[in-house]
């Protein structure tokens, strides 16, 4: 497989627009959001789950569906704050660590360093796989569906455990429109623990009765959730982006869909790093060759750090300054010719990422100091998809295509440094390593299909497929070793994925599934630092099991309620423990055979009556290791919860307005989550787990009656509760008595006024 054949694919449908065509999913791109419809008018809720436009009651997927006005009263601005619209679904982006997004749904996810590893959770936008090249920010969105277990059938790339399906606002021909809309905090007012504004705009721009161009933009910065003791200072993440979209229909037939993104982020020290949230006192230096009589606590209290949970601060007098590129354009063409369909969407995706030198424990006083070298990282992404479709309607409904990608990941030399200083002015090398050279390419060819058939008016067969061929390689170029270098490892792989099942109706709105699903994720090979060589993990195989209810209540509120059980061959895990010798962070992948997830899901979602709008949802999910299972702490943890993956979630996101003067509705709105017990590494410590918590948020405000402008007074995490997005214990040695935190925005209090105007 090469770039001729990406080519080819693409040709190929090219040619082929004049002659077959598209138009079941031209319109889920032009027309208004469905999602959005149904929230303003009480109408089924449509998505596009399985690559059509559909009643989300008739789709035999567990989903949960958020749209415009649920997303913005959450405030969801980033992929990591989703975590607050689904009980199934986890984001923890901890810096380096978030590939392809971070997700897990369902405690299946997939954590790691590893430049080539991919993601268990598909990110895709506007029908592009983002693959690790992937977003950040959301802005100017229409409606998230999260689609749980595998969904390889249909969607490209990393899909085995779910996928997080975005679809943004379409160019409206008919009328020029802009809009405004702010969230703006500050550290210290009103109880905020960290400043941040918000400030986002789109314009709608009508070219002719058949063509429109939409931009919009995004301005996020924040100064928190990390203070440098030294100086005072907060951290600073910087972010602005803009994405532009034009759409043309030339011919009832035909419509042209082109789109382009720019984000540029600056981050001081990284963004949220690490800051030390246990520590020990006096006791043997690092490596047992001496007596420290003043220990790690006391250490840090010197430069004005006080260790415990919740600790903003460090102390650095070099902090760290990160920069990241991510941008990206595709072009979809939709073509109607009656009885087929069809669709072509070519991408490319470029990620970048520039970092200086990081200092891991970020405490200057400490007698042991580790530092990773400057960062260079690049990665692009090619994806060509061809899809041909039936009518909706027909007693037999299927959709085929064919999936190209071709990812390059590139990394320089990442230096590692380890300095014992026992006292002052005397340091003594410990460990040193230049880095290495990597070069990594993931490419995959798949053909797959999806059929639905109409047995009876009431009773319908689903059944599905796809062959993925998969061929990843690395070259390193290891500058650690004094010879022979290079060092290259190949993966090639086919594998089969399949879905098939059966639903019924037993009402107009009411329909029960149930559904076996084999999935693919591609092998990874793990890049260790020397004088380990790359090696092989194999590819992640789920099969899936899903029973499920669906049914509309009231005027438009979805009941979703589904059985899951899930069982993972050769599960892609990552094992992150301290190297005795070094104090260094050694994280390595490995397959774990017979993961297991089961439990079950209820979710409502969409409007009771006109003025309340409600999205809840329960999960028990039971993600656990298998029999037997050793920890990285050597003690027996299997049959217990996997890392990262609460047992219990609920989630609360609701609205309520009432009319206060014929012009004016008042509106309260509550976002609340309660989480069970999460663990961080795999292994027994208590120390390095988060217990059961409620983060509570809402908003209380004015809108007028046409919904032109509105003012708000908001709050996330009222009561300040400190859940991290990593622990990790031995930080930097001695177990369970020096355990650092990653801190996100999620984890502390902020405060704020929300502005939004249409024009």
């Amino acid at each position: 497989m090469n770039r001729t054949l990406a080519v080819a694919l693409a040709s190929a449908s090219w040619l082929a627009v004049p002659t077959i065509a598209t138009a079941q999913d031209s319109a889920a791109s032009t027309s208004p959001p469905a999602a959005t419809v149904a929230d303003q008018t009480g109408a089924d809720i449509v998505v596009t789950a399985q690559r059509r436009r559909e009643r989300v009651v008739d789709v035999p997927i567990s989903i949960t569906v958020a749209d415009q006005k649920q997303l913005e009263r959450q405030q969801v601005n980033t992929l990591n704050d989703l975590n607050r619209i689904a009980p199934s679904l986890e984001i923890q982006q901890a810096p380096g660590q978030n590939t392809g997004g971070g997700g897990a749904i369902r405690g299946i996810g997939t954590q790691t360093f590893s430049a080539g590893a991919v993601a268990s959770v598909g990110v895709v936008v506007d029908q592009v796989s983002q693959g690790n090249a992937n977003i950040g920010d959301l802005f100017d969105v229409a409606r998230i569906e999260v689609l749980k277990g595998p969904q390889g059938t249909l969607f490209g790339l990393t899909t085995s455990a779910g996928v997080i399906n975005v679809s943004t606002n379409a160019p409206d021909p008919t009328r020029l429109s802009a809009r405004v809309r702010t969230e703006l905090s500050n550290d210290g007012t009103a109880g905020s623990k960290f400043g941040n504004q918000v400030v986002q705009g789109v314009v709608n721009v009508p070219l002719a009765s058949n063509a429109a161009i939409r931009v919009s933009g995004l301005l996020n910065q924040r100064q928190g959730v990390n203070r440098n003791a030294l100086t005072g200072d907060l951290n600073n993440v910087d972010r602005f982006g803009f994405r532009g979209r034009l759409l043309w229909t030339p011919s009832d037939a035909l419509t042209v869909n082109v789109i382009g993104d720019y984000t540029k982020s600056r981050l001081e020290n990284g963004g949220d790093f690490f800051t030390f949230v246990r520590a020990g006192g006096p006791g043997p230096f690092f490596g047992g060759g001496g007596f420290d009589p003043v220990g790690i606590t006391a250490r840090l209290a010197s430069c004005g750090v006080t260790v415990g949970e919740g600790n903003q601060n460090y102390c650095a007098a070099r902090p760290r300054l990160s920069r990241t590129y991510n941008f990206g354009g595709s072009l979809q063409l939709d073509y109607d010719a009656g009885p087929l369909t069809l669709t072509s969407i070519t991408a490319y995706r470029v990620n970048k990422e520039r970092g200086d030198v990081t200092s891991i424990f970020r405490g200057d006083p400490l007698e042991l100091q580790v530092e990773n070298g400057a960062t260079h990282r690049n990665i692009d992404l090619f994806t060509q998809e061809f899809r041909a479709s039936s009518p909706s309607g027909n007693r037999l409904e299927y959709t085929v295509g064919a999936f190209y990608s071709h990812q390059k990941q590139t990394r320089t030399p990442e230096s590692l440094s380890v300095t014992l200083i026992p006292a002052p002015n005397v340091a003594i090398p410990i460990a040193r390593s230049i880095g290495a050279y990597d070069t990594i390419v993931d490419e995959s060819l798949a053909a797959f299909g999806q059929a639905t058939f109409h047995v009876t008016p009431a009773f319908r067969l689903i059944g599905g497929g796809r062959i993925t061929s998969a061929k990843l390689s690395l070259d390193r170029n290891n500058l650690d070793l004094a010879t022979n270098r290079i060092q290259a490892q190949r993966l090639s792989t086919e594998k089969i994925s399949y879905r098939f099942g059966a639903q019924y109706d037993l009402l107009k709105n009411a329909m029960v599934y149930a559904t076996a699903s084999r999935g693919f994720k591609g092998g990874q090979i793990a890049t260790p630092a020397a004088p380990l060589s790359p090696y092989i993990v194999r590819p992640e195989i789920p099969m899936a099991y899903e029973a499920g209810l669906k049914a509309t209540l009231f005027r438009g509120l979805v009941a979703d309620i589904n059985l899951f059980y899930t069982k993972v061959t050769d599960f892609q895990a990552q094992q992150c423990t301290t190297v005795a010798s070094t104090a260094a962070l050694s994280c390595v992948q490995t397959n774990i055979d017979g993961v297991k997830t089961r439990g079950a899901e209820i979710n409502f979602f969409g409007r009771v009556n006109r003025n309340l709008s409600l999205n809840t949802g329960f999960i028990y999910a039971k993600a656990t290791y298998p029999t037997k299972y050793l920890g990285t702490d050597g003690t027996q943890i299997g049959g217990t919860q996997l890392a990262y993956a609460p047992k219990y979630k609920f989630t609360l996101s609701g609205e309520y307005q009432q009319p206060v003067t014929t012009r004016l509705n008042a509106f309260l709105a509550a976002d609340t989550v309660w989480k069970s017990r999460i663990r961080y590494e795999a292994n027994s410590r208590p120390e390095s787990t988060f217990r059961p918590h409620w983060t509570v948020g809402g908003r209380i405000g004015l809108r007028t009656e046409d919904e032109r402008y509105q003012i708000a007074v908001f709050a996330r995490n009222l009561f300040d509760v400190h859940e991290p997005s990593l622990y990790q214990s031995d930080f930097p040695y001695n177990g369970a008595a020096n355990v650092g935190a990653i801190y996100g925005p999620q984890s502390f209090r902020q405060v704020g006024l929300s502005l939004d105007a249409k024009f």
